[in-house]
């Protein structure tokens, strides 16, 4: 699974995943499942792990809101 991040477009797969999930949040997605569709529909070229890894920073941002809310 850590060679599929080697594989993406730029030198830090961190900043891809970064840069897709800031895109993703342009729509708002309403779940989870929401956002990995539109990361999936959005860049259908990048690796599934990368894919993963931005959703992984929604669903952290997400649970940091919801505990500032608090």
């Amino acid at each position: 699974m850590g060679q599929a991040l080697l594989k993406s477009r730029s030198a830090n797969p961190a900043t891809d995943a970064l840069s897709m999930a800031e895109a993703v949040m342009r729509y708002s997605p309403a779940t989870d499942a929401e956002a990995l569709k539109l990361l999936r529909t959005s860049f259908p070229d990048r690796p599934l792990s990368l894919r993963v890894a931005a959703l992984n920073l929604l669903m952290r941002q997400s649970r940091r809101s919801a505990a500032a809310a608090r």
